[in-house]
């Protein structure tokens, strides 16, 4: 779950101390037949050009639910694929600093791997994809073409294409259709989509005479005649059309040798390996990377000014560059990263990154308040991402870099769902109580209506504990009569207070997260501030917490929580 947009007040720890007893519940419901998915958040993500996607973002039971049916279905496709020139497989889930929206890591550069092999080799290389392919699919296709790969029983198939059927987008209350596999950032709707095209696969590896490498819906073919590429994508697009899918012919080249090097970035890809290489050889053995610090920072404000990541490939490999700057230090221009931010909405995740994860400087913070207020922002994902990082930066003083982020929060439009959760997260770091309070009471008619958005509220409750303001906020929680903020409250109560579960919880409250500039998630650290003021554990457990976060008390706003919760 923490590979959603969005933050779970309290990272789901309710559910994963309970999961025992809520797992039989849930398998309970399924066994029935009375597991009914639950209201699913969409979130607009920038694709380019304004234009974007809707992006499902699942309770945590369906995620279980829909994961469950994944792992089932991939055991069964597993080692039935027509060929090994299709690169995916599902994330293996655990714990891990890096995020991706394309399945595991490796298969990833394993089909860049094979592509860049080939693409030296042939003299002529097409590069294509599908056209909305995720919106165009039919189910009834996909039954027919999973149900001719895999033994799964019927009803698993049945369940999971009716989850995700009862998950995808209906314009206000339309009937459904049987077309289109929801979005999101769990592996069941990729693995039916990667199934989906077994056939143009079997049909790409019948001709020796041509190479090709599919990662989902991105497809990569070489051949030696400009004949040959005409012939292939004519074939495919044929292929294709049984499905009632198309190829983009607006995103479909046809590339000479020369062309697909410089398309694909090879030779600035190996650069960057061996650079990569080299920095962690030198801080290994405990060198200086000076030089390598300094060619990064040239590396990219050079090829931002001479708009050498514009083609091709340039938003991958400017990528690379931003996430070695982050992990060595090195000093991006602002101005350059707030471009960057605002012009290229695949990158800005990286960016955000990069902030999170370097010096909080007041110039940093000037970028993230422009970039919060720029109208070039026209979906829900930029503002949201700027704001999960800015939580976990590192802030070791206050000054201007307050005034910048009060700027950030000011950009931010309580009237709606996004604009709401981002105000109400920051201000639970960077604002007082009070001015925390006020929001929570002027916007409650809209969270109380959410569950998630409840979850949210809930999760500031140890922000009030022994303070003036504590009667007022839960007086206004018990209100809502909202099932999230009533479940996270009662969990935070009983962090406080109860030793079993402060147990429960130790183990992960007591571990580190070096990927977070503050060593710690936003939501962890509520639950840290709840553990801290239990009386009923030992003392040297408490002190076990307050000694490994010793760089979240670093940060002044931190800091100055601990200190009003005299912790």
């Amino acid at each position: 779950m923490r590979q959603q947009f969005l933050n779970d007040g309290i990272e789901h720890l309710d559910f994963h101390v309970a999961r025992k007893a809520e797992c039989q519940k849930l398998s309970r419901l399924i066994l029935a037949g009375d597991y009914v998915p639950e209201r699913a958040q969409r979130i607009l993500v920038e694709k380019s050009k304004g234009l974007c996607r809707q992006l499902v973002i699942p309770s945590v039971k369906d995620a279980i639910v829909l994961q469950c049916l994944s792992d089932a279905l991939y055991t069964e496709v597993k080692g039935k694929e027509p060929t090994k020139c299709a690169f995916f497989e599902p994330k293996n889930h655990k714990f891990s600093i890096q995020k991706s929206q394309y399945g595991s890591i490796p298969a990833w550069l394993n089909f860049q791997r094979e592509l860049f092999n080939f693409s030296a080799n042939r003299n002529y290389i097409v590069v294509t994809d599908i056209s909305n392919y995720y919106d165009s699919i039919s189910y009834t296709h996909l039954r027919n073409v999973i149900s001719a790969i895999s033994g799964v029983e019927e009803c698993v198939l049945d369940m999971l294409i009716h989850v995700l059927s009862s998950l995808l987008w209906q314009p206000d209350y339309m009937p459904r259709v049987e077309i289109g596999l929801p979005q999101m950032n769990l592996d069941a709707p990729r693995l039916l989509a990667h199934c989906f095209l077994y056939e143009l696969d079997k049909f790409l590896a019948s001709d020796p005479n041509r190479d090709f490498v599919r990662f989902m819906d991105d497809i990569d073919v070489g051949v030696d005649r400009i004949s040959d590429a005409k012939q292939v994508l004519k074939a495919m697009d044929l292929v294709l059309q049984t499905k009632q899918v198309r190829l983009n012919s607006g995103k479909t080249l046809i590339l000479r040798k020369d062309a697909a090097a410089k398309h694909f970035r090879i030779f600035q890809n190996s650069q960057l390996d061996k650079l990569t290489e080299n920095i962690a050889l030198k801080v290994a053995s405990g060198k200086q990377i000076t030089v390598e610090v300094a060619r990064i920072e040239k590396a990219v404000s050079s090829g931002l000014a001479k708009k050498s990541f514009d083609h091709g490939n340039g938003d991958k490999v400017l990528k690379r560059w931003i996430n070695l700057a982050a992990k060595t230090g090195a000093i991006l221009d602002t101005e350059d990263l707030k471009r960057v931010f605002l012009n290229r909405p695949s990158v800005r995740e990286n960016v955000c990154s990069y902030i999170m994860r370097s010096d909080f400087s007041i110039s940093l913070a000037k970028m993230a308040a422009e970039c919060a207020r720029s109208p070039l922002l026209v979906d829900d994902a930029g503002r949201v991402d700027l704001v999960n990082y800015l939580l976990e930066a590192l802030v070791p003083r206050k000054g201007k870099r307050h005034d910048h982020i009060m700027r950030v929060q000011a950009a931010c439009d309580v009237q709606t769902y996004f604009g709401l959760y981002c105000k109400m997260w920051l201000q639970s770091k960077y604002d007082t109580t009070q001015a925390l309070l006020d929001t929570i009471q002027a916007t409650q008619a809209l969270w109380a209506s959410h569950e998630r958005m409840g979850r949210l509220v809930g999760s500031f409750s140890p922000l009030f504990a022994d303070i003036a303001e504590k009667s007022s906020y839960y007086t206004l929680i018990n209100q809502a009569v909202n099932h999230g903020v009533r479940d996270v409250s009662r969990f935070h109560d009983a962090l406080a207070n109860d030793p079993n579960v402060f147990n429960s919880m130790y183990d992960s409250l007591k571990a580190t997260n070096p990927s977070r500039g503050t060593g710690i998630t936003h939501p962890k650290f509520l639950c840290l501030l709840s553990a801290l003021k239990n009386k009923a554990v030992p003392p040297t457990q408490i002190a076990t917490l307050k000694n490994n976060h010793v760089l979240a008390w670093k940060d002044a706003y931190y800091s100055d929580i601990a200190k009003r919760l005299s912790i």
